[in-house]
């Protein structure tokens, strides 16, 4: 029986490290903590390798399941009805990823408390942004899945990927995908943003230029589209299209050329729909990325203008090559 992966190489270290470190600075309530929560990690790794393997055969009567059965199970169902179809090995291992991602910040709140371990709290944070993009990719291939108007093949591919984090619980795309989407997080402290244009592609271009060079690769493919921009300028902006929207009719009907961050508040009335209130949480990233996902179905099922899909979604896709287009 082969078990799920439990930890990285990357996270087995750092994992080693503070533990020793806490152990010879005698801090023995904190150590037996993070032995004892780790234990339960590896015992419920375990638990849940004792599930069918997601890549395996099984037949029970004249029921036969493989994993191409699995793919085209998946690609008939809807998002709201995908779950009933999902192997109990992914719902489980999805629960694996949550605690394992509090086993992570579990350390980090003991790294800003002890200062013999704090070094390792940019490392810890790392780390926890990569299971938190973990949890965001499953989420953005369930996704893609589900979405009907894309064609089948690209809908299949993501199913096997979706699978591939099923079966192992470590998808391999995220250390590639991390940085990317980190450095655009932290990026949106930095964007100026320009409301009177609602911020075009060239200028958006402009101000990636000094990211990650797989961006610019991105930014700059033929199946970058307008659709795409939209979701970008929500992203960078923390404001919805529709509030975009509103914020240049109020410039317009006021004659309005310049505009003022500060002047949100009063035209959105106090109320952002995309606000992010903790920019150093790592958890906020998937927070902020639900609420734009949750937007895009709502457009997509009424047929409202604005971004049908995420940049998550579009960076993700076109990183593990399943390419879309609006």
């Amino acid at each position: 029986m082969k078990s799920i992966q439990i930890f990285t190489e990357e996270e087995s270290h750092i994992t080693s490290i503070i533990k020793s470190r806490l152990q010879s600075q005698k801090n023995i309530f904190e150590y037996n903590l993070v032995d004892k929560t780790e234990k339960s990690l590896v015992k419920l790794a375990d638990s849940i390798s004792g599930y069918p393997s997601i890549f395996g055969e099984q037949q029970i009567g004249n029921h036969y399941r493989t994993l191409e059965t699995l793919v085209e199970n998946l690609c008939s169902k809807e998002d709201i009805h995908l779950l009933m179809s999902t192997p109990t090995k992914a719902i489980l291992g999805r629960s694996f990823t949550m605690a394992k991602l509090n086993f992570f910040l579990l350390m980090s709140y003991l790294c800003k408390e002890r200062y013999e371990i704090c070094e390792m709290e940019l490392n810890l944070k790392k780390i926890i942004r990569q299971n938190v993009f973990s949890i965001l990719s499953e989420d953005v291939f369930i996704s893609i899945i589900s979405d009907f108007s894309l064609s089948n093949e690209i809908r299949r591919q993501a199913a096997f990927m979706l699978a591939t984090i099923w079966e192992n619980r470590i998808y391999h795309g995220v250390e590639k995908i991390t940085p990317l989407l980190s450095e655009l997080w932290e990026a949106r402290l930095d964007f100026i943003p320009a409301y009177g244009t609602m911020v075009g592609v060239s200028e958006i271009s402009a101000f990636i230029m000094r990211l990650n060079p797989d961006f610019i690769e991105f930014i700059n493919d033929d199946d970058f589209s307008d659709d795409a921009n939209k979701s970008l300028m929500e992203y960078l902006m923390e404001l919805s299209f529709e509030e975009l929207i509103e914020i240049q009719q109020y410039m317009t009907q006021n004659s309005q050329s310049l505009f003022k961050s500060s002047d949100i508040e009063k035209i959105l009335k106090g109320k952002r729909e995309y606000e992010v209130k903790n920019f150093d949480d790592p958890r906020e990233m998937y927070n902020f990325y639900i609420r734009r996902q949750e937007k895009t179905i709502i457009r997509k099922k009424l047929n409202l203008p604005g971004p049908k899909r995420t940049i998550e979604e579009y960076i993700i896709s076109f990183m593990g090559q399943v390419q879309f287009s609006v």
